[in-house]
């Protein structure tokens, strides 16, 4: 799940608000599970529409370990720039490293009350930042994997729901850890405060690498999520040395402020400095620069990757590139409903355009047609 892909604490990316959907419209739950003919709701084959159609499966797409397990040199490093950023070699799919979580969202009008009830409409569905980008993506047309690592306890009903969506999944299902929850609060402004639980995707590692997933693809795309935890933070490093070695464009979203504070904005900079592009929401813009305005952000980032995407929320997006002003994309009007994975849908939308060959300008406002689908719908996954 995109943590904050608002850019600014309220509103929604690249979506002007122009109607409030109401709570009744929205789609949710009864007591069986049941989604009923809900937008966006998902029903994956196999898994009874919820998250418990078995456990201990493996996806029958989990790589196996490096065998060598040799990472050598310093993949963050400066070293592999030029390969990294002379263009894509290796095919036009697109890989992404990072994250299924399962979502349980939770839309209410009235504030939270402590200490009883308040009414919501409560809906359960596959999440997660790496997860929904790959889902959107696939949506879009784009040869979709995503490499993650899923929990005994829902993690076949998340590759199920993966390979519905077009994503060629390779999720290795851990025996011993569930699968990361995120718990989203949903008010009638669209906007969430959130729980969350990294579970089992906090321990995704070098051992789910195979050099093969970079087979036909031309671009790799990195969540922040997986650099939080030393095991990902290795992984990452070994997808981007594998990466470059093959001419790999390489993208990274920093993926949520709290984490990426916890983790260190000069650090993040350093491991991820081999990627072509940032796709930062504002707030991760400011954090990772320091700069006091966005433009100045973005600015800064693209003299540092190449080039930066940076989301606006409801004023849109601002691309950048070293060496040139930003430009903007501005928001589009829709009846906004929930923000979750907005930020995931631009990023696919984006990426997917750069990957058909369109201009940066282009796939910028791809990007935020794509956040703005998102905002419609209850969930961060194409219905």
């Amino acid at each position: 799940m995109d943590t904050d892909p608002t850019g600014a604490g309220s509103g929604h990316l690249c979506a002007r608000t122009v109607a409030r959907a109401g709570i009744s419209d929205s789609p949710g739950a009864n007591a069986s599970g049941d989604h009923g003919s809900s937008p966006g709701a998902r029903h994956s084959p196999g898994s009874g529409g919820g998250p418990d159609g078995g456990s201990g499966l493996d996806g029958g797409g989990g790589p196996g370990a490096n065998a060598s397990g040799d990472r050598g040199g310093d993949p963050g490093g400066r070293g592999g720039e030029v390969a990294g950023r002379a263009g894509v070699t290796g095919g036009r799919g697109l890989l992404v490293v990072g994250d299924v979580v399962t979502d349980v969202v939770a839309v209410h009008r009235a504030p939270v009350a402590t200490g009883t009830d308040t009414p919501a409409d409560i809906v359960v569905r596959p999440g997660g930042s790496g997860a929904n980008t790959a889902a959107w993506a696939a949506h879009l047309g784009t040869d979709t994997r995503l490499l993650a690592r899923a929990g005994y306890d829902t993690g076949h009903w998340h590759v199920e729901a993966l390979r519905g969506s077009g994503v060629r999944p390779h999720v290795r299902v851990d025996p011993d850890h569930p699968t990361a929850v995120v718990i989203a609060m949903v008010d009638g402004t669209g906007e969430r405060s959130m729980l969350t639980n990294r579970g089992a995707g906090g321990r995704i590692g070098p051992a789910d690498w195979d050099d093969t997933l970079l087979d036909g693809v031309g671009h790799l795309h990195l969540s922040g999520y997986t650099l939080f935890a030393e095991p990902g933070l290795t992984l990452a490093r070994l997808a981007v040395r594998s990466a470059l070695a093959r001419g790999v464009r390489i993208s990274v979203d920093p993926a949520s402020t709290g984490p990426l504070r916890a983790f260190g904005p000069e650090r993040f900079l350093e491991e991820t400095a081999a990627a072509a592009i940032v796709i930062p929401n504002r707030d991760e813009a400011l954090l990772l620069t320091g700069e006091p305005d966005p433009g100045a952000a973005a600015t800064a980032l693209a003299e540092r990757y190449g080039m930066a995407a940076v989301k606006l929320g409801a004023s849109g997006a601002l691309l950048a590139r070293a060496g040139q002003a930003p430009v903007r994309a501005p928001g589009i009007a829709v009846h906004a409903l929930d923000s979750t994975g907005a930020g995931d849908a631009f990023a696919a939308g984006f990426l997917s355009a750069l990957l058909r060959g369109e201009p940066a300008e282009s796939a910028l406002e791809a990007g935020c047609r794509a956040g703005a689908v998102a905002v419609t719908r209850l969930g961060g996954r194409p219905g």
